[in-house]
């Protein structure tokens, strides 16, 4: 559909890369995020609102838009290229897009996300929220 951009943008393939990349940390970041809860770090902030809009996109049946970012990229990339991402990102995509079943991975990616509401029920006990919230 679209010409290819390759010889104009040559650095496709690397933002491609790059894209997954940070696609790949974000997960571990909501994976492995409720440890800065556990710490009381401001951090956890962030991971709270991250959880949020992951469970929106998963109950809306969305794709987050790193997803979006990487198709877009690949479309404008040469698709004809025999190497159109590094090998450090094919192995990355694995664990980013696994070969699983899309509806048996947003059930369990929604399931998972009650023992992290759990964690942040203990951190609003912890900070005192709860009894700021009986007071009013």
């Amino acid at each position: 559909m679209f010409p290819s951009l390759f010889p104009v943008f040559p650095m496709v393939s690397l933002l491609i890369d790059i894209t997954i990349v940070v696609h790949f940390l974000w997960i571990l970041f909501l994976v492995f995020g409720f440890v800065f809860a556990l710490q009381g770090s401001r951090i956890a902030y962030v991971h709270l609102g991250g959880l949020v809009f992951a469970l929106v996109l998963n109950a809306l049946g969305w794709y987050c838009p790193l997803t979006h970012l990487e198709n877009y990229l690949r479309s404008i990339h040469d698709a004809h290229s025999a190497y159109s991402t590094s090998f450090v990102a094919k192995s990355l995509e694995k664990f980013v897009y696994p070969d699983i079943p899309e509806n048996l991975l947003r059930g369990g990616e929604l399931f998972l996300t009650a023992p992290y509401l759990l964690v942040y029920g203990y951190w609003a006990k912890k900070m005192g929220w709860w009894k700021r919230l009986k007071g009013r």
